[in-house]
């Protein structure tokens, strides 16, 4: 049988939020000299990235300039708007076909 105790409650009773190192009590200062360490390199940044916090490279291929992004998505769009061109062109072909083969018939029934 565990016999309960008003320990925690005369201790946090104040308190907003407690963590479980509060409740527990903290058993790796290490940690959080390490974590003080860590994050003291980022003290003057204005923002960081989570793989920078993290501690994960980012590949050098994905980084782009501004001038190599705008020049693939020029790429990208006029190969798109090429491909667009295509299918109104066959589009068109087939309304054309469509419209004189309409044509034809009702001349056909006409006469």
């Amino acid at each position: 049988m565990v016999e309960e105790t008003d320990e925690a409650r005369k201790k946090f009773s104040n308190a907003k939020s407690i963590s479980s190192a509060q409740y527990f009590g903290d058993q790796s200062k290490s940690g959080d000299l390490e974590a003080s360490v860590s994050l003291q390199k980022y003290s003057g940044s204005s923002s960081i990235s989570s793989a920078e916090l993290f501690g994960h490279n980012s590949s050098s291929s994905i980084d782009l300039t501004a001038s190599e992004l705008i020049n693939k998505l020029s790429f990208q769009a006029q190969q798109d708007i090429s491909s667009l061109k295509n299918i109104a062109g066959e589009t068109g072909k087939k309304i054309s076909s469509l419209a004189s083969t309409l044509l034809t018939d009702l001349q056909d029934r006409i006469l």
